[in-house]
């Protein structure tokens, strides 16, 4: 089943471009694939995540549904892993 919820690991503050700890569930307003780079809202500003997986029945996040944030922006992955830039791509 297609959804537009995903699940998302931020970068790690200490070691740049490498994603790992707990994951945090978002609604997404653009297609994104497992491993795709996003700016991703957060309590404390926006920071680079890495999406970890797609498509997650709503079921699984019903109890917090009403508190998702919406990811509407995608990293070109290739630029920011080796030129440290952040490049936004366009919605498909």
């Amino acid at each position: 089943m297609v959804t537009n919820i995903v699940s998302v690991k931020y970068e790690d503050k200490y070691k740049p471009k490498t994603f790992s700890g707990k994951a945090y569930s978002y609604f997404t307003a653009i297609p994104l694939a497992v491993g795709d780079l996003v700016v991703a809202p957060t309590a404390y500003g926006e920071k680079i995540a890495r999406v970890s997986v797609i498509d997650i029945p709503e079921f699984q996040v019903e109890f917090m549904q009403a508190s998702l944030k919406l990811i509407t922006e995608k990293i070109d992955k290739q630029k920011y892993l080796e030129e440290n830039k952040i490049i936004s791509q366009e919605a498909a």
